[in-house]
């Protein structure tokens, strides 16, 4: 193969790999953003490309989900985050399950 196209394909895919790297690993801001500009630049294009549809999702991936976080109690439906706590009544080893370890037998194979 000609040496100038193989440099050509090796720094695009060093590049496409730089650039993944820091899509994944950056700050989240960043994503979106980046996320949200590819969304306009795709709308721009013409309607017979039927990129509309990629668009829109993109346009949904760089919107902020509000929820499902990890970080805190009061994300959710506020019935899940009721249930979710015992009442202040119970002490925390009144609510645990206790096996004692005699009673759990081997598994044979």
């Amino acid at each position: 193969m000609n040496p100038v196209l193989d440099n050509f394909l090796v720094v695009t895919a060093l590049a496409a790999s730089a650039v993944y790297a820091l899509f994944k690993l950056g700050p989240s801001a960043l994503r979106r953003a980046l996320l949200a500009r590819v969304a306009n630049w795709v709308a721009l294009a013409p309607g017979w490309c039927g990129l509309r549809g990629v668009a829109a999702r993109l346009g949904a991936a760089a919107v902020k989900s509000s929820g499902s976080c990890g970080g805190c109690d009061n994300c959710g439906s506020e019935g899940g985050a009721a249930q979710a706590s015992p009442p202040a009544s119970v002490s925390a080893s009144a609510s645990e399950i206790r096996v004692p370890l005699a009673s759990i037998g081997r598994r044979e194979r």
